[in-house]
C-alpha cells in the first residue's frame, strides 16, 4: 500500500509548495530529534521537538 504525502494529494494546489517545504522541514526536525536523543542532548532534543510540533501545526492549518 502506497501512502501519499499531503503535497501529492493536493497536486497542483497553490499551497503545494508550502506543504512540501513544511514536510521537508519536519523530516529535518525528526532527524535532529533522533541525533539529540542518541547523544543525550536534552536541550537540543526539546528545541527540535518544539520546532517539529510547530511545523506540524502549520502543515495541519494548510491542509484544512
Amino acid at each position: 500500500m502506497m501512502v501519499m504525502t499531503y503535497s501529492q494529494r493536493l497536486g497542483s494546489s497553490g499551497d503545494a509548495s508550502d506543504i512540501l517545504y513544511l514536510e521537508q522541514q519536519i523530516a529535518v526536525a525528526k532527524q535532529v530529534i533522533k541525533r539529540a536523543e542518541a547523544a543525550g542532548h536534552k536541550e537540543a532534543l526539546e528545541e527540535a521537538m518544539n520546532k517539529a510540533a510547530e511545523l506540524e501545526t502549520e502543515l495541519d492549518e494548510l491542509e484544512n
